[in-house]
């Protein structure tokens, strides 16, 4: 029996088949793992040693570069895991459900199992992964795609002979998402209401986007996490910036109000002030700021006795704060 073993090690060793073409099979489904990068920490299912678990990932998953299948055994079959192998298949028909049994798809790997706590694979979804193998986990020589899910990983006793301990055995299996270093920005710049939508220029990072690209709410850039700096500059609007923090995984949303370049007058004052502006009294309690035409102003504020009159020059794109201040010093002297 143990010569007999060995030489199916050997065969399933070959693992990669230059190949794949559709095969029948059977097994049964544990679960589906519908992974996406929401949820980072994957999914967790239960199977035992002839069973599967299957994996679908959404079309609109651009931050995901791969996935991760990490298999615990029970302490009682670690030393007889060896007696098992995994076999990987893509694009499996009918999607895989757990009262369903038998299928056709592509075997992509046949693997053995090792005598040890268990398994760790990752397998890329993108050409332009940075996965590697490590002490811990092994990355496998395919890359699968959108096209080739649903993606199916499959335990199954190659010599047919199953210890007590592998048939009662129940292997805990993780499935998560591994992310690139990226997430994506959502912009949309709000006009104000019946203004002229005129050119606006944006960059992020001292990097202009292409005219018209990712203002709408609709697009998203994709960005590296971390920081990044946003500067919207147009000849109608007013020029705006903002910082923002971009997360491994997600999409920022960023709404920015256009205001025009009217010069804006923002005035502080004591409620009890009488403020006039080029003759004409301002409730400026209810309405604090308001934009002026560009050019000279006289602004006079009256508490009392106490009068004061000022004029100033508005230009476009610029606030002025008037602020009435009156100071109240105590000196003295010899």
């Amino acid at each position: 029996m143990k010569s007999r073993r060995i030489g199916l090690v050997a065969l399933i060793s070959l693992c990669c088949l230059a190949v794949a073409l559709p095969e029948d099979f059977r097994t049964i489904i544990a679960g589906v793992a519908s992974l996406s990068a929401d949820s980072s920490d994957g999914v967790r299912l239960t199977m035992g040693y002839n069973d599967a678990v299957a994996v679908v990932i959404p079309k609109d998953s651009a931050f995901i570069q791969g996935f991760e299948i990490e298999l615990k055994a029970p302490p009682s079959a670690q030393s007889t895991l060896g007696f098992l192998a995994y076999e990987v298949w893509r694009r499996v028909d009918p999607a895989p459900e757990k009262n369903r049994y038998a299928y056709s798809g592509e075997r992509l790997i046949t693997q053995p199992l090792q005598a040890r706590a268990g398994l760790v694979i990752q397998v890329p979804v993108r050409k332009d992964n940075n996965l590697k193998s490590g002490p811990y986990s092994t990355v496998l020589p395919i890359v699968v795609e959108s096209k080739d899910l649903p993606f199916v990983f499959k335990l199954y006793a190659p010599s047919k002979v199953v210890t007590s301990d592998l048939e009662n055995a129940q292997f805990q299996v993780r499935i998560r998402p591994l992310l690139t270093d990226e997430g994506a920005l959502r912009l949309q710049l709000r006009y104000p209401e019946g203004a002229d939508r005129g050119q606006v220029t944006v960059t992020v990072d001292e990097k202009r986007l292409a005219d018209g690209h990712y203002i709408d709410g609709k697009e998203v850039l994709v960005l590296k996490t971390g920081s990044h700096f946003l500067h919207v500059a147009s000849e109608l609007y007013r020029d705006e910036t903002r910082s923002f923090t971009v997360d491994q995984g997600k999409t920022l949303d960023l709404s920015i109000d256009l205001t025009g370049t009217m010069p804006i007058v923002a005035i502080e004052a004591p409620d009890s002030a009488q403020v006039t502006l080029d003759g004409v009294k301002l409730n400026y309690v209810a309405k604090p700021s308001f934009t002026v035409e560009p050019g000279d102003h006289t602004i006079v504020c009256r508490i009392g006795d106490y009068l004061v009159t000022r004029k100033f020059t508005a230009f476009r794109g610029k606030t002025y704060r008037i602020v009435l201040a009156i100071d109240l010093q105590v000196q003295e002297s010899q």
